[in-house]
């Protein structure tokens, strides 16, 4: 399992809302028909927020952040974005 952690920070609540509803809408529903397993979207404030994504592996990941790099281009406009990613080591539910 790998895991990518967005972090994203807009300049304003509407800004927020229209990145979370492109988010929904579009490009997580395209990622999961491309091959991504899960996303999940959290809000922090009016105007900050992570996404979630899980993946099989590395190279899926690394196909699913070439089909949306020119969308985050694109958002990086408006809004600050930080990744973070890696393998999986353990997960405990209860």
């Amino acid at each position: 399992m790998y895991t990518r952690i967005a972090e994203f920070q807009s300049t304003s609540k509407v800004n927020c809302d229209m990145i979370i509803a492109f988010f929904q809408n579009v490009m997580i529903p395209r990622n999961i028909k491309n091959g991504q397993l899960s996303c999940e979207v959290y809000r922090v404030s009016d105007t900050t927020g992570f996404v979630i994504s899980c993946f099989k592996n590395k190279n899926d990941a690394s196909k699913i952040m070439k089909i949306m790099a020119d969308e985050v281009n694109e958002v990086k406009g408006n809004t600050k974005i930080k990744f973070i990613e890696g393998e999986r080591v353990f997960k405990i539910e209860g």
